[in-house]
């Protein structure tokens, strides 16, 4: 049997759960996500949740400042 002696820290295990529990509320809302795209979908769930007290509208004109189409 394999131990793995892991550092709970309440921070940390708080952190992941409150991503995934924004994770699956996001994604239930397109009832289900094709398998090809599901990596795009979690990527951007991820920024989401990352940014999501900062406007929105910035972020976009921030990141096409610096990446214009």
């Amino acid at each position: 049997m394999v131990t793995m002696n892991l550092p709970v820290v309440n921070g940390h295990i708080n952190g992941i759960e409150s991503f995934w529990s924004f994770a699956k509320r996001r994604l239930a809302k397109f009832n289900g996500v094709p398998e090809h795209t599901f990596c795009l979908h979690l990527k951007e769930t991820e920024f989401r949740f990352n940014h999501r007290r900062d406007n929105p509208y910035h972020q976009i004109l921030k990141l096409l400042r610096l990446n214009p189409l």
